[in-house]
């Protein structure tokens, strides 16, 4: 059986010290000039040298009356040093990103509606102000948006300005709102219409909780009329292609108009107090944010920037 190979014990640390100093002796060419320079007595550069080259048992440095030169150990050594130096300052620039939230990422829930306003061309140009912080932005109903929030399964939300309790919200505009009705429907050649005007009709929605369905809930409550609802579906467009198959009429964001041109729908301009839902931001407490999301917050205009 073959013997096993003694174990070498590991080197004493060095510190970084001791390492700017050897660098500083190899680009000076003298201990001397290298201590000068690091502000520091020769004695206690070339003692740390030869700590060095007992820790690592090789010899480092050649000393001569002219000065020192690395020996092949010390050339291999200094080019460690140079990418740990190297290492070192990306990581003091990265931490100190995250500090000021120049660095980082951003979970953001939105809703349809908070999609149909200023939010995207404002995350295009946070992006571009801030190109080294990720925003994952996840779409989903406004209550889904404002529970992850709660959950702490994302930072910001943005949604319909309605059942947010446990959060801090911030107003961020509003959400167009639009009939859609079939081509041949007899309310096609409305140029506008109030909501109550869809009430008789059977309506498409969303089938789960989001703003939009909440607020005509409640406008027909204010009307004394139950609604009818002909189907409840996943998405938007979905429900732009049941209207467009004659099973009823749908209240959407007024930009998806032009998705859907293909079809034989009309979209029709709502008036009146139910033409546009309020939307908003929210967070579960601002001043627990990390720096990212404070920095998305003030580029939003909700949040006063760092320093203001």
């Amino acid at each position: 059986m073959k013997p096993a190979a003694p174990l070498i014990p590991p080197p004493r640390d060095i510190d970084l010290v001791s390492l700017r100093l050897f660098l500083s002796a190899l680009q000076e060419g003298s201990l001397a000039r290298a201590a000068a320079r690091e502000n520091i007595v020769p004695s206690a550069v070339s003692k740390r040298m030869s700590e060095m080259e007992e820790a690592f048992g090789v010899l480092l440095l050649e000393r001569g009356v002219k000065g020192v030169q690395p020996t092949p150990a010390g050339d291999a050594l200094a080019a460690h040093v140079r990418r740990l130096l190297q290492d070192m300052e990306r990581m003091h620039r990265e931490m100190a990103g995250f500090a000021t939230g120049v660095r980082g990422r951003v979970r953001l829930a939105v809703s349809v509606a908070a999609l149909s306003g200023e939010l995207p061309e404002q995350i295009q140009s946070f992006r571009r102000a801030h190109p080294q912080i990720d925003i994952l932005l996840q779409e989903d109903t406004t209550q889904a948006a404002f529970r992850a929030v709660l959950e702490g399964q994302a930072d910001v939300a943005a949604g319909s300005d309605f059942g947010h309790e446990g959060l801090q919200v911030y107003p961020c505009g509003h959400c167009e709102l639009a009939a859609v009705v079939p081509g041949q429907h007899l309310l096609a050649e409305r140029e506008t219409l109030d909501y109550a005007q869809l009430l008789p009709y059977e309506q498409i929605e969303l089938n789960r909780d989001n703003g939009i369905s909440s607020v005509f809930e409640q406008a027909a409550r204010e009307a004394g009329v139950t609604r009818r609802i002909s189907a409840r579906v996943s998405a938007h467009e979905t429900i732009c292609t049941l209207v467009a198959r004659g099973m009823g009429v749908a209240v959407v964001p007024l930009y998806l108009k032009a998705r859907h041109a293909h079809l034989d729908i009309r979209f029709i301009r709502l008036t009146g107090p139910w033409s546009s839902t309020p939307l908003c931001i929210a967070v579960r407490d601002p001043d627990a944010l990390a720096p990212a999301a404070r920095t998305l917050l003030a580029h939003l205009g909700v949040l006063p920037a760092a320093g203001a």
